[in-house]
């Protein structure tokens, strides 16, 4: 399955394989076919998001883009959680002696502008709660299914943050105003059939309990099930995912890019001004997550 380059664990040309850890050990991943399955696998945390997740995530993106066999990527969850979103203790609230932040250059917006490239099928399967990044991320997948126990929360406002990943225009872009701001302004928490009502994903799929993702019979495996028997089970159907991909999105990746960028900028001065850090002390989160 894999090779070693250059010190790091690189993906093989294989039509399935057994799921092994990836990078620094925040993903598992398995080949299904032309369809590459990766969980989020930060089980003590419910799978939030740390530096090195998200630098997992950017490398994993790279070699799956790279790899002339590798047509999709499906994200799913370890155990019951789809993400918990940001990793609390993996921020830095208090402002940097006048330094700005950066947040552009750091791993979470290398995670973004990679995503936002990925020129091939991505998709998601939530099969638990998703919070935070977890949710915003549904947006830039080409498709997105869910179980009947998945939850989705943008509580960003109750740490004085900012719409993130483009959620300030995706979100109304998606489902209007008034729905994009029960999740944003509001920060309320929707379940999985009001999800599909809203358009975030496309619909639920019954699957077998269980929190193994690579389980046969698990909600990562279905959908890469319907990938591969729906588009590349076609004549050229890998090919023709591609110009599809290229022509849905790709003429909006350059306004998306811009929209990323200007709200990382806005999230960083909300940081330096000691917003961030004031609402996390009066909040007393302790060590949950967002």
């Amino acid at each position: 399955l894999y090779t070693r380059r250059a010190g790091h664990e690189r993906m093989a040309s294989t039509g399935k394989s057994s799921p092994q850890k990836y990078g620094r050990g925040t993903i598992t991943v398995s080949q299904r076919g032309p369809t590459l399955l990766v969980a989020l696998c930060r089980p003590r945390t419910k799978n939030a998001f740390s530096d090195d997740m998200y630098l997992d995530l950017v490398d994993v993106l790279f070699e799956a883009r790279q790899n002339d066999e590798t047509y999709a990527v499906v994200i799913t969850g370890n155990g019951s959680y789809f993400s918990s979103g940001a990793d609390l203790k993996n921020v830095k609230f208090a402002p940097l002696d006048g330094q700005s932040r950066n947040t552009l250059s750091k791993a979470t917006g290398k995670f973004m502008l990679a995503m936002l490239q990925f020129p091939k099928v991505i998709a998601a399967a939530v099969n638990g709660p998703a919070v935070g990044i977890g949710v915003s991320l549904l947006f830039h997948c080409d498709l997105c299914y869910c179980s009947k126990d998945a939850t989705f929360w943008a509580p960003f406002t109750r740490l004085a943050l900012v719409p993130e990943f483009c959620s300030s225009v995706l979100f109304l872009e998606t489902m209007g105003m008034p729905k994009a701001n029960e999740l944003l302004l509001m920060g309320k928490k929707v379940n999985a059939p009001t999800a599909v009502e809203w358009g975030i994903c496309a619909k639920m799929i019954e699957c077998v309990g269980t929190y193994d993702p690579f389980h046969p019979n698990s909600l990562g495996s279905a959908v890469c099930h319907e990938i591969n028997q729906n588009i590349f089970s076609l004549p050229l159907g890998k090919e023709t995912s591609k110009i599809f991909v290229s022509m849905v999105k790709g003429r909006h990746r350059s306004r998306l890019e811009a929209i990323c960028k200007e709200e990382l900028l806005k999230l960083d001065e909300r940081f330096d001004r000691g917003d961030c850090l004031e609402a996390y002390n009066q909040m007393n989160f302790g060590h949950s997550k967002l």
